[in-house]
């Protein structure tokens, strides 16, 4: 980790900040620190209980829940301007996933204590910050009933078309199967008999490793309707 700069008009423009007044965001900018992590730093374990409240500038982290053999389950993926670590600001809560960054990240780190009085004296910053974790509560709830009612091979399709970007009139997937495997709670047998038979359908193809989806409205189609968070059809997805 080291330290890294960003203006204060910048950090005004990022979730938390942006609902305080100007004088919150005076008293609170002093506090603020900025920071850069390479590719795969574990900034916050799981069990430990956050020093602060983090925004991600630039990015990506994933959430993972880890058992002592080694297993993994990826429980999200956070981009530029999500923020973590707020399960720690109200009572000292330990954090129960392990924040692991994807790739090098930028963050903009508040301490705890600065958030804390932060919070106390900005009603916006405050109600800001309960949206974001009811939102978070409500998609959990969602992952649980897909994880229970979905079969594995629905749960790949759903990360297939939920993760990646249009490149060339494909759809270029970001994940690979060991990081699919960790997000539909399968092992990566399982996971690679699935994408063998999305192959063999010619729904999917793979290049130098990657995993590219052909027929995106088609494989989007085949994820049971009782899937709550289901893709939208591609013509909704922004090249």
């Amino acid at each position: 980790m080291h330290e890294c700069t960003w203006r204060p008009e910048f950090i005004r423009t990022l979730p938390f900040f942006s609902q305080q007044s100007d004088a919150e965001f005076s008293r609170l900018l002093p506090s603020v620190r900025s920071r850069s992590f390479p590719a795969r730093a574990c900034i916050l374990p799981s069990g430990a209980i956050p020093d602060g409240l983090y925004v991600l500038v630039s990015g990506r982290v994933r959430l993972v829940h880890q058992d002592q053999d080694g297993r993994a389950l990826i429980a999200e993926i956070f981009g530029p301007r999500e923020l973590f670590g707020e399960m720690g600001l109200v009572d000292g809560t330990a954090s129960p996933v392990s924040v692991i960054s994807a790739e090098d990240c930028e963050v903009v780190f508040i301490p705890r204590a600065a958030a804390v009085e932060s919070l106390s004296t900005s009603y916006a910053a405050a109600m800001s910050l309960l949206r974001i974790s009811l939102d978070r509560l409500c998609k959990a709830h969602r992952q649980w009933a897909n994880l229970a009612l979905t079969p594995v091979y629905g749960r790949v399709a759903q990360v297939l078309v939920a993760n990646g970007h249009e490149a060339e009139g494909e759809w270029h997937v970001d994940v690979g199967s060991e990081q699919i495997a960790a997000m539909v709670g399968a092992s990566r047998e399982m996971v690679s008999r699935v994408l063998r038979c999305m192959i063999e359908k010619h729904l999917v193809r793979r290049y130098k490793r990657k995993l590219i989806v052909i027929e995106y409205d088609a494989l989007n189609a085949s994820i049971p309707s009782n899937n709550v968070a289901a893709a939208p059809s591609r013509s909704s997805v922004p090249a």
